[in-house]
């Protein structure tokens, strides 16, 4: 039923916006004007993701999901969810990306002390010199010409490789 009722939608939407009827409302997709009446919302004020959301809630009667669309709390900030997960991670916001927050959560969460002072140093953003890091075919390259591959970039190994002139 959940799967019909999407599909459903989707296939309104695509085949009213296909169409390109003329919308009430300038600037809006006639598919999702017919969407929001539909749902019984505002044209234009939500989403396609969202109406679809909307209808699928009314239709399932799941009035918490229901609301949490059309209060809008679907749609809080990035920078308020960095800095929730920021206090959960209990460091000052804007310092560390999503990913490092929820790996810091995650290393405290199991007590990794190790991967903790990793991402609080800030070596996890560091990315390595590249002739720091050999390849197996930087490796080959300095091999055939007889030099430490670790003190050249790819592109040097290649400008020193002999040429058939």
């Amino acid at each position: 039923m959940f799967r019909n009722l999407t599909a459903s939608a989707l296939i309104l939407a695509a085949l009213t916006g296909a169409a390109s009827a003329s919308s009430a409302q300038p600037g809006l997709n006639a598919g999702d004007v017919q969407l929001a009446l539909s749902a019984g919302v505002e044209p234009g004020r939500y989403t396609r993701t969202e109406l679809i959301n909307i209808l699928e809630a009314r239709q399932e009667g799941e009035t918490t999901r229901l609301n949490f669309y059309l209060s809008g709390a679907n749609r809080t900030s990035r920078a308020t969810g960095d800095a929730q997960l920021a206090a959960a991670a209990g460091v000052e916001p804007g310092e560390y990306s999503a990913s490092e927050l929820q790996r810091l959560i995650r290393a405290r969460e199991d007590g990794d002390t190790a991967e903790i002072r990793f991402i609080l140093s800030g070596d996890s953003r560091r990315a390595p010199n590249p002739a720091e890091v050999v390849t197996p075919g930087e490796a080959q390259l300095a091999a055939s010409i007889g030099v430490d591959p670790a003190q050249y970039t790819l592109a040097e190994l290649v400008a020193l490789q002999p040429h058939d002139d």
